[in-house]
């Protein structure tokens, strides 16, 4: 068996403790690894999902279930995602969430709001049309008086002067790039006034011309990390290994963007008043546009490992690591002292075994 000591793995020794919900490799209880484990690995974090098991963000209820699915698939924390729909709604599912006190399954760092902020025409994907409006600073203040805010997806070309760009600078949100037909030099422009992340990169946003570069330019041009859902579906596998042979194992972020129908049957569900078509790995709109995924995390690891290339530990990162340096979190994503005891077991396969959070086994296989 392997643990991923910080980004190396190494032969495990069984020196693996839970000291008050802490790693530790000296003192505390010890954890017995189950011995179909080959890999021992950071806890997932996704940062990009709307739901699974038939509950979505937006019912504003039932995401302990939520919580507790996604331990199966190896993720520890997640930012549970709110769609483009009316201003107030999206106020009271974010301090519903704020208030949620459940201890079942995953944690809950914050809230991502992917809408209403964006672009409602060309790049609007699975977003209602009808609630799309401009961004504002005023308007996320609103929703984020609470302050469990940690991630925006939103149009920076729409964004007068940057002045919502740099509300969540000053306040320490993730601003994101994404449902957005800005250039390349707008979305420049919006990385200097503190855009710092691009959302599903390759999906719902303008591209790569060599006469017309657009955020996918920019999101390979600079530093800042872009999130990918790799699937298989939303973007070709090699446009996965090039887009990593550009932004590196640093640049990344893996998310799953699953809806309601993750690990659910066949059939239609409901994603923001809309209705979507599970078939298979597949969940589409009926005029055939992707709804979201229904993609597991410990997949997107094995997809990212194959179609890019990348070594496993590399893979892992990108969907642990980065996340949790993404979101300014500095106790998670990393198998190291004194870090919070959020731990995945995967057998040689990438399937999950076990999952810990603060150091108490939540799921077995």
């Amino acid at each position: 068996m392997q643990i991923l000591k910080e980004f190396e793995f190494k032969n495990y020794e069984n020196d693996l403790f839970s000291n008050e919900g802490k790693i530790s490799f000296t003192e505390g209880e010890k954890i017995e690894i189950d011995s179909r484990g080959k890999y021992i690995v950071p806890g997932f974090i996704d940062q990009h999902i709307h739901g699974a098991g038939n509950i979505d963000t937006m019912d504003n209820a039932g995401i302990d279930t939520v919580s507790e699915i996604l331990l199966r698939e190896g993720t520890t924390s997640y930012l549970p995602t709110t769609m483009t729909y009316d201003l107030d709604v999206v106020k009271e599912i974010i301090d519903t969430l704020a208030n949620y006190d459940g201890d079942t399954g995953a944690n809950i760092l914050g809230v991502h709001v992917e809408g209403p902020f964006i672009e409602g025409v060309k790049f609007i994907g699975a977003q209602n049309k009808q609630y799309v409006r401009k961004p504002s600073r005023e308007d996320l203040a609103k929703l984020n008086e609470t302050n469990f805010v940690k991630m925006v997806t939103y149009a920076p070309e729409l964004d007068e002067n940057f002045e919502m760009t740099e509300y969540m600078s000053e306040n320490k949100i993730v601003g994101s790039i994404g449902h957005s037909g800005a250039t390349m030099s707008e979305a420049e422009e919006a990385i200097k006034h503190g855009a710092c992340c691009f959302t599903h990169l390759h999906n719902a946003c303008t591209g790569h011309h060599h006469r017309n570069p657009g955020i996918v330019s920019a999101a390979l041009a600079n530093d800042e990390v872009a999130e990918l859902i790799v699937d298989g579906i939303h973007i070709h596998p090699d446009s996965v290994r090039m887009t990593y042979n550009v932004k590196g194992s640093d640049g990344i972020i893996l998310i799953t963007d699953a809806m309601r129908a993750k690990g659910m049957d066949d059939g239609e569900y409901d994603l923001g008043g809309q209705t979507v078509y599970k078939t298979g790995s597949e969940a589409r709109l009926e005029n055939g546009a992707l709804a979201g995924s229904v993609l597991v995390m410990n997949q997107a690891v094995k997809n990212m490992h194959e179609f890019s290339r990348c070594s496993l530990a590399d893979a892992v990162k990108m969907a642990s690591y980065n996340p949790a340096q993404n979101l300014g979190i500095e106790n998670k994503g990393i198998i190291k002292d004194g870090y919070d005891f959020d731990i995945t077991v995967l057998d040689e396969d990438l399937n999950v075994v076990e999952t810990y959070v603060n150091g108490i086994r939540k799921w077995r296989k």
